[in-house]
């Protein structure tokens, strides 16, 4: 009897071609646009909600609306009042840092949301003009640069928008090596299909391509990256 095994999906479609990887099926499509939507799904997406004085909330060390890289590189960012998003690359362990024990300072609680959030990647230089499209928020560098995270709305839906800008690499780059404005956009699953394709219909003028999540590198450009 042939062996079986479990297979995890994206509710966004993929643009073929499709393939495997970490037991997701995931899109292998190459792009050299300039400006690139990618559906992260897959990436690990851990929720948690503590006093800002645990042992914990100083481990992750990640004020509100900032982000941070912790120890084995995943990005670690405030969205709100005492909470953070850990975004990992797929079947990354929990962070160490939130299995700290509890001081007392009050309850805390840590959620696996990887296959209950949709999580897009937009990135290029129009990508800030794209999301003024669907978002009431300043996306200048002034009110919300590199390493910035809010939870606000996009296109109607509630979201946690991270800013983080990437390296590209060398085949891509276009502007001398410096990093490529990226926003990082996680939302409930149920809606992952409409926010990828108001992201995209909103990116036409600016002429956005499908990136799949899973050609050379993308295990981190599409979720998190090393710098």
């Amino acid at each position: 009897m042939a062996e079986t095994f479990p297979i995890a999906r994206s509710p966004i479609t993929q643009a073929p071609p499709v393939v495997m990887l970490a037991a997701w099926r995931v899109s292998a499509k190459p792009s050299n646009g300039p400006l690139r939507l990618i559906d992260c799904t897959p990436c690990q997406k851990t929720f948690f909600r503590s006093a800002t004085s645990s042992p914990a909330a100083r481990a992750l060390d990640a004020g509100r609306g900032r982000v941070r890289r912790d120890e084995s590189g995943a990005l670690v960012a405030g969205v709100g009042p005492e909470e953070w998003i850990v975004i990992g690359p797929p079947g990354a362990p929990l962070p160490s840092a939130l299995s700290q024990p509890s001081d007392g300072s009050g309850p805390s609680a840590v959620m696996d949301l990887t296959h209950a959030r949709a999580l897009i990647r937009i990135v290029g230089a129009d990508s800030a003009r794209v999301m003024s499209k669907l978002c009431g928020i300043d996306f200048s560098d002034a009110t919300t640069p590199d390493d910035t995270a809010l939870r606000t709305s996009v296109a109607r839906l509630v979201a946690e928008v991270i800013r983080n800008d990437l390296a590209e690499p060398p085949a891509a780059a276009t502007d001398g090596g410096r990093l490529a404005r990226s926003y990082l956009i996680m939302c409930e699953r149920s809606a992952g299909q409409y926010l990828f394709d108001a992201l995209l219909d909103a990116g036409q003028e600016f002429g956005i391509d499908i990136e799949g999540f899973a050609i050379s590198g993308s295990i981190y450009n599409g979720g998190v990256i090393t710098r």
